[in-house]
């Protein structure tokens, strides 16, 4: 089957084994004394966010990983298949967005007409993102700056295989893709935002990350 169709990704199942071969993957497997090869990864679980007006499907295949999960997103638009692998980045704890505005994150978020008295469920994200590249090797740190792709704040049906315990089959979700034109090695930022229909309570995640090229994924029985 095609890696580059859209019928290759949704073919794969729980359970499934990926690996991963980009570069940083594959310095990876040698510090862990694996040799020079992918990463192979067990899928856990498979989310699927439908855009509300059919813009775009996005697979998040969760990869269980000893030392640190990381998460395969497969793009979907038409026939178009775009890859990315990220991770959850330590400086950003996820939560509710009471939690968020609580802890000082203001900043993602784009301003209300009334800082005074706003709805946080109301708010926007932001448009750009500023991270802080640390300084490494001798060469001094860096302001990395994240964009909004053009597509904006993606309205999504969601739904998880398996269904986790206590939670509806279906709910919805927003997805959030920023981008980073600086040498860099995860350019790619994504929010997803995960809520029950009519339903003002929802959990915010972040994710860090690169693109993929399909010749660096391949998946076992597909």
């Amino acid at each position: 089957m095609d890696k580059t169709t859209p019928a290759y990704w949704q073919a794969i199942k729980p359970k499934s084994i990926i690996t991963i071969s980009d570069a940083q993957g594959i310095q990876d497997s040698m510090r862990r004394g694996l040799g020079v090869r992918g990463i192979d990864y067990a899928v856990s679980s498979i989310v699927q966010c439908d855009h509300c007006q059919g813009l775009s499907t996005h697979l998040i295949f969760t990869l269980e990983d000893t030392e640190q999960d990381a998460y395969l997103v497969a793009k979907m638009v038409d026939d178009s298949v775009d890859l990315f692998l990220y991770f959850e980045p330590s400086g950003f704890t996820a939560g509710s967005r009471p939690e968020l505005l609580n802890q000082g994150m203001h900043w993602l978020f784009q301003a209300p007409a009334n800082p005074d008295d706003f709805d946080p469920a109301e708010l926007r994200y932001t448009t750009s993102i500023s991270q802080t590249k640390p300084a490494s090797g001798g060469d001094p740190s860096v302001e990395l700056l994240y964009a909004l792709k053009g597509q904006g704040e993606l309205q999504c049906h969601h739904s998880e295989t398996p269904v986790r315990a206590g939670l509806p089959a279906r709910m919805l979700a927003t997805l959030v893709e920023y981008h980073c034109d600086q040498p860099n090695d995860n350019p790619e930022f994504l929010i997803l935002e995960v809520g029950e229909e009519r339903s003002s309570r929802s959990f915010v995640r972040f994710f860090l990350g690169c693109a993929l090229a399909p010749t660096e994924v391949d998946v076992l029985g597909v």
